[in-house]
């Protein structure tokens, strides 16, 4: 067995995500309340065209969430409210770094290019454990649609029996299995810890002697 592929869900494994934190921030920045931005901003598509590619940069992005809520802050401040939802998950990254083996690494998410920008910027350290980075507006695809998974898999040249794919919906897990993908539900940090570190033993005890 090579060593293979972990490629890694960031919202809700890597990253804590607290959408209604978002809103917050969000509602503290403009004149509108949380309900009304969760339907301006996510009810009415938008947030799923950026991760869909329909907003090709941070700066579009920017620019059409200043126009739908009256936004008049700075960009800093756009990226800080936007971002707000995602704080990084330290015994989670222990547990790739401590179990991970000699895997290429790399993160899978359904996010647009502020989130790409604003989080890289803001967490360099954790973004710096992967090889690669997948977000969806970059693929024009989202999980759990086959092609995602096809696209992702191809970028890497690798085969889908040699990729371990981490997430915390069921939904995507199922949906990587259908691809020949190993997929591992995130279920906390014990269970994530036991299921990568039974992966390493059957790794192990295919490795010739």
């Amino acid at each position: 067995m090579s060593a293979g592929y972990l490629i890694v869900d960031l919202g809700g494994v890597v990253f804590h995500f607290d959408h209604a934190r978002r809103l917050e921030r969000l509602a503290q920045a403009c004149a509108l309340g949380t309900e009304r931005i969760h339907a301006l901003l996510w009810l009415s598509g938008f947030s799923a065209d950026c991760d869909r590619g329909r907003y090709g940069s941070a700066a579009l992005v920017r620019a059409r969430i200043r126009t739908i809520l009256g936004f008049a802050g700075s960009d800093d401040d756009i990226d800080d409210a936007w971002c707000s939802a995602f704080l990084p998950h330290p015994a989670v990254i222990e547990v790739l770094d401590r179990h991970g083996g000699d895997r290429v690494r790399a993160l899978f998410t359904n996010n647009g290019p502020l989130e790409e920008l604003a989080l890289t910027r803001r967490y360099p350290d954790v973004v710096a454990r992967f090889d690669d980075l997948f977000f969806s507006y970059r693929l024009g695809h989202r999980k759990p649609d086959p092609a995602a998974f096809a696209t992702v898999a191809g970028h890497l040249g690798a085969s889908p029996e040699e990729i371990v794919f981490i997430d915390d919906s069921p939904v995507h897990v199922a949906a990587a299995r259908e691809a020949g993908w190993h997929g591992i539900q995130y279920h906390g940090v014990t269970r994530l810890r036991h299921d990568l570190g039974l992966l390493s033993s059957i790794a192990d005890e295919r490795r010739p002697g």
